[in-house]
């Protein structure tokens, strides 16, 4: 069994040591066990600075015991920068004051500093006479380092750039930075005491709630992207990392969130992702130009080898002496046919080649849209006929405009052969010619094989056919539509492709600016 702890033995009284009060026995026995159980180290001092008592919770805060303590100057526990305060102290307590909760720092005997807060009292004797001070000392170093770091974190959430943000678990703000209040417009004044709802949109709360039963839960909610609502309603995106907030005891009481506003990011990163999505269509649409192209040559060579056979065949027959007259006939039908076919598509070549090059020159003058589409309609008849299409015609007189005569009966040429050429036997095309109030309006409509929906973007494009193969069941270049935009458009006008889809027909609408009244017009 451990001894117990012999009392210091004080020091001999110098005879000009100030006499403590006399207390009965069972008093002062009381007191000293208070003092010697104190947490607080309790020193008195002579008001010349002598130690006059020592307790133990003084010997372990300054580290010198008792009997090397008693008797000493006080200096011997205070730093020499401090040694003038200690005399503003004993001044004070020679006037009777008390000095309350003054905080000041003291050196221990290994040299450390000890932050403390310090009260100070005039010690009297039984006459009343102030003849010492006794002083109580508290170490707050933990205290000081406490309120040093939470100062510093305080310092680091003014100045930080994000949003921070903490909430009870109810969802009532408890603070607000001032990046809180740059980015959402409410100070912190207005903010704190507010449900958190003041800065959500009504169509995310179902999100806040099942950030909050994670908060509950103990997890940590990191980088969610979401969106608040400023005070002048305007809609932010942010990425919001939120955490528990524990008490003392580890309870969670509450969370904490960090917001950082991503919409620049966000719409800096959309922009790259249009560009990329722009880059990789004009990649693809280039690598379909090159296809169309290389069917395209495929193409060419074909339709003009194609004639160019049957003109070389009869023609090698032709010159055999013992052909009959019906067949010489037949042979140079079948000729000038080739010939017309390959002089269609080099003139289609060369119109391309003009329009590329803008050299395609239009002779303007005041045509009647009406005449332009009966001579079309001529020279389709025999093609209408031998397959038994109805070519049915609702044409209005009235409508005038300003253009090239040619052209204009080559743009209806195309449309019609087109109707023509992709309607079954027996089927029905239709040609209509409306004036409006500033544009006169051609539609050619048939009931053949339709356009696809992934074909009718570009059905007016260069070198493209929606079947492009040798084997294809229509012969041509698939230049047709595509001079029959560029001439349109020469014009002032504008032209149109729709269909319900394959199988079910198209219809080509041109539109074409009026022509100005001649002098002698009406209005």
């Amino acid at each position: 069994m451990k001894a117990p702890r012999p009392r210091p033995t004080p020091a001999p009284r110098r005879p000009d040591a100030p006499t403590q009060p006399d207390l009965p026995g069972d008093a002062a026995a009381r007191l000293a066990a208070i003092v010697d159980a104190s947490d607080d180290a309790i020193v008195t001092e002579t008001l010349d600075g002598i130690i006059t008592s020592w307790n133990h919770a003084a010997e372990r805060m300054y580290g010198w015991p008792a009997s090397a303590a008693l008797g000493r100057h006080v200096t011997l526990i205070i730093p020499p920068e401090r040694y003038g305060e200690e005399a503003d102290v004993l001044a004070r307590v020679r006037a009777g004051e008390v000095v309350d909760h003054f905080e000041t720092v003291r050196v221990t005997k290994g040299g450390h500093l000890v932050d403390i807060s310090l009260t100070v009292a005039p010690v009297k004797d039984s006459t009343g006479r102030i003849v010492g001070a006794s002083k109580i000392a508290r170490d707050i170093t933990e205290r000081r380092r406490s309120d040093e770091t939470r100062a510093r974190l305080a310092a680091i959430v003014d100045s930080s750039e994000d949003v921070i943000v903490s909430k009870t678990l109810n969802g009532v703000i408890t603070s607000w930075n001032p990046a809180a209040e740059r980015m959402f417009g409410w100070t912190a004044a207005e903010a704190i005491g507010q449900p958190i709802t003041l800065i959500v949109p009504e169509e995310r709360r179902a999100e806040e709630d099942e950030v909050i039963a994670r908060i509950r839960r103990g997890e940590r909610v990191e980088h969610f992207d979401t969106v608040r609502i400023t005070r002048d309603r305007r809609l932010i995106d942010v990425s919001v990392t939120v955490s528990p907030v524990r008490d003392s005891a580890g309870g969670i009481v509450g969370a904490s969130k960090i917001a950082r506003d991503i919409t620049e990011p966000r719409r800096i990163e959309e922009e790259r992702r249009q560009l990329l999505s722009r880059e990789r269509g004009a990649r693809e649409e280039a690598e379909r130009a090159n296809r169309a192209k290389d069917e395209f040559l495929a193409v060419v060579s074909h339709e003009l080898r194609t004639p160019l056979n049957g003109v070389f065949g009869w023609a090698r027959m032709l010159q055999s002496a013992d052909v009959d007259e019906p067949t010489r006939q037949r042979g140079l039908a079948a000729i000038v046919r080739g010939a017309a076919a390959q002089v269609r598509l080099i003139e289609d070549l060369l119109d391309v080649s003009r329009v590329v090059t803008g050299n395609l020159r239009l002779d303007l003058r005041r045509v009647e849209l009406r005449n332009v589409i009966e001579a079309a309609l001529e020279t389709v008849r025999p093609e209408a006929a031998a397959k038994h299409i109805e070519i049915v015609e609702e044409l209005d007189p009235s409508a005038t405009v300003m253009g090239a005569a040619d052209r204009l009966q080559q743009v209806l040429w195309n449309l019609l052969m087109n109707a023509v050429k992709f309607t079954p036997r027996r089927g029905r095309a239709r040609v209509g010619l409306r004036r409006g109030e500033t544009a006169a309006e051609i539609t050619v409509t048939d009931s053949g094989e339709g356009i696809g929906p992934d074909v009718l973007p570009y059905i007016f494009d260069r070198f493209r056919q929606e079947d492009s193969s040798s084997t294809r069941a229509h012969a041509g270049l698939g230049l047709g539509l595509a001079l029959v935009r560029h001439i349109v458009e020469l014009h002032g006008g504008s032209v149109t492709a729709e269909s319900p889809g394959k199988g079910r027909g198209a219809t080509f609408v041109v539109r074409l600016p009026l022509a100005p009244p001649a002098r002698g017009d009406g209005p």
